[in-house]
């Protein structure tokens, strides 16, 4: 295995891949869909599949030795130490962080050091740097710096407005996002918590903020630590209301502007959008809670909306706080979903709104479809969601006891579920690292290729999030950027990531090229390989041999290991 790949050999493994894909991944869960009800199939998982389906589902991703010890220890031994992070100890991941400097301070920290480009501009123009558009100087610093890249002019710019930064105390403002992906993608390799990153990916995806509007550039570093992290297992309640009051979901979804339209405000404070904002209303009973078919009407967003009047931020561009400001507020009666809430009140409306809707009955459906959605399939079975939703219905919200309900379930368990998922860009980036036992930085270059995949972190516009479905991420463009990352990754072309491909190769080397397919895809995909995958391998033998790095990296593109 010491000879190149033709090209022409690599673009040939990856088209039949992506044909395997297409009738397997999105046309099943489309039947899926439609069969909503389905029962758990007959077949039952071996006692090896069981403990990676587990694994798989609740981590990012099988590393060495991880199928072995999690099959010593028992599955449900290995679950519970999951379900209580606190107890996990977790050094190596906190000292890969410990040197990440924003992910440690205080919004008004963050802010001091990522001053808003008012205060920016002005500072910059004080040390003789006088643009009219701050954003061309930022994207003047973004300048690629290699041969054919900036022009002189550009490096020039970058050089003095480095070096003004600098002395006025400050950091690039491109540097905050990348430092908040940066410890994303270190905690999803390198955590001992898995579950509990799991989590809080899946929680920040549910309530979503987008990280370049604004003030949230500032904000949203402690809304994932502070609002998101703590709240993973514990009362849906706690989680939603942490969320409300979060100075970061206030400002992007508009309704720390919100106010009663029978009192008028300074316009230099709050411009032209006095009154009234539905927004955050709107998405916190479609999105956040009920969903979209929860039972609620206009007038019931309207009624939320005055509910949440004065639920405000103090100086949101300086690192603001929560705050209540009962000017604002609508005082009147409200009535949400045939509930009546009595004139005269404060932040109390608020605050019985939001547990209104956590103790909902749709809430405890759509919660429940969402997670099963997540863990177990696109189209997960109407039995399932339904026992999910009792118990969510019975403990008044507790997300862990809602867990354990799923991993307890038989249809968690069927064959069907085994690989029914497919792994969005972060989640199958991070995997092959943590399969590879590779080591990352995290950093812009490793980020890029989850953007180019159409997944940057903490950068989706709309308030739904990324999807978690496959129909979003299969089809033929996006499958060869997959293959193209794990080419890359496995041949050690990604800056800031260094794989060792010896570390996996087998005591004794094998003698043909058959042995070696069976080696890797034994190391890498546990033997769980279909015929069509094994045969395409197979017949890429034939014609040429090839080396190490391409082998692995095309059983990392392949169907199998996109699927968790």
């Amino acid at each position: 295995m010491r000879k190149a790949l033709l090209p022409a050999l690599v673009s040939l493994l990856a088209v039949g891949m992506v044909g395997e894909w297409l009738p397997g991944a999105v046309q099943n869960a489309a039947q899926k869909s439609k069969a909503g009800d389905r029962k758990p199939a007959a077949k039952a998982l071996t006692e090896e599949q069981r403990v990676l389906h587990l694994i798989e589902r609740t981590s990012f991703g099988a590393r060495p030795g991880d199928v072995e010890r999690v099959r010593k220890m028992g599955w449900r031994r290995h679950l519970d130490e999951q379900m209580h992070p606190e107890r996990i100890k977790d050094e190596l991941v906190e000292a890969k962080l410990k040197g990440i400097e924003s992910i440690h301070l205080t919004n008004e920290q963050i802010a001091a050091l990522y001053p808003p480009p008012v205060v920016l501009r002005d500072a910059l123009k004080a040390k003789g740097i006088d643009l009219a558009d701050i954003q061309n100087l930022a994207q003047g610093a973004n300048a690629e710096m290699g041969p054919g890249g900036a022009s002189e002019e550009q490096r020039k710019m970058r050089r003095e407005y480095i070096q003004a930064m600098r002395e006025l105390g400050y950091r690039l403002p491109q540097q905050l996002v990348q430092e908040l992906q940066q410890s994303k993608i270190l905690r999803a390799v390198y955590s001992e918590r898995q579950l509990q990153e799991v989590m809080t990916d899946f929680w920040f995806n549910h309530f979503n903020v987008f990280a370049q509007k604004g003030a949230d550039r500032v904000l949203v570093t402690s809304y994932e630590r502070d609002a998101i992290r703590p709240n993973v297992f514990g009362k849906f309640e706690d989680l939603l209301r942490a969320t409300a009051k979060s100075p970061a979901m206030l400002f992007y979804l508009d309704n720390w502007q919100s106010m009663t339209p029978n009192r008028q405000m300074p316009a230099r404070r709050f411009g032209n959008r006095r009154g009234l904002n539905e927004n955050y209303a709107r998405e916190i009973m479609e999105l956040h809670t009920l969903g979209v078919d929860g039972g609620y009407t206009q007038k019931d967003v309207q009624e939320v909306a005055r509910c949440l009047t004065g639920w405000t931020i103090r100086n949101p561009l300086r690192g603001g706080e929560f705050v209540f400001n009962p000017v604002m507020h609508d005082r009147g009666e409200k009535v949400v979903l045939g509930e009546r809430i009595a004139a005269g009140g404060g932040i109390e409306d608020g605050e019985k709104v939001i547990r209104l809707l956590a103790r909902h009955p749709s809430t405890a459906k759509f919660i429940s479809t969402k997670l099963a959605r997540r863990f177990v399939s696109d189209a997960p079975p109407a039995s399932l969601v339904d026992r999910m939703a009792e118990v969510f219905r019975k403990t008044d919200g507790d997300i862990g006891e809602v867990l354990r309900a799923m991993f307890d379930a038989p249809e968690f368990w069927a064959a069907e579920s085994f690989r029914a998922k497919i792994k969005t860009p972060f989640e199958m980036t991070v995997s092959a690292v943590r399969a590879l036992g590779a080591e990352t930085n995290g950093g812009p270059q490793f980020h890029r290729w989850m953007a180019q995949m159409g997944e940057g972190l903490f950068l989706a516009q709309p308030p739904t999030g990324y999807s978690d479905t496959a129909e979003t991420w299969v089809n033929s463009a996006a499958l060869l950027e997959r293959m193209n990352f794990s080419l890359a990754l496995a041949s050690g072309r990604i800056p800031g990531t260094r794989v060792d491909l010896k570390a996996l190769d087998p005591k004794a080397e094998p003698k043909t090229p058959t042995q070696w397919v069976d080696h890797y895809l034994a190391v890498l995909l546990h033997g769980q390989v279909s015929p069509q995958t094994r045969s395409t391998l197979d017949r890429t033998l034939k014609d040429a041999q090839m080396d190490r790095a391409k082998f692995v990296g095309m059983i990392l593109g392949s169907p199998e290991f996109q699927r968790q």
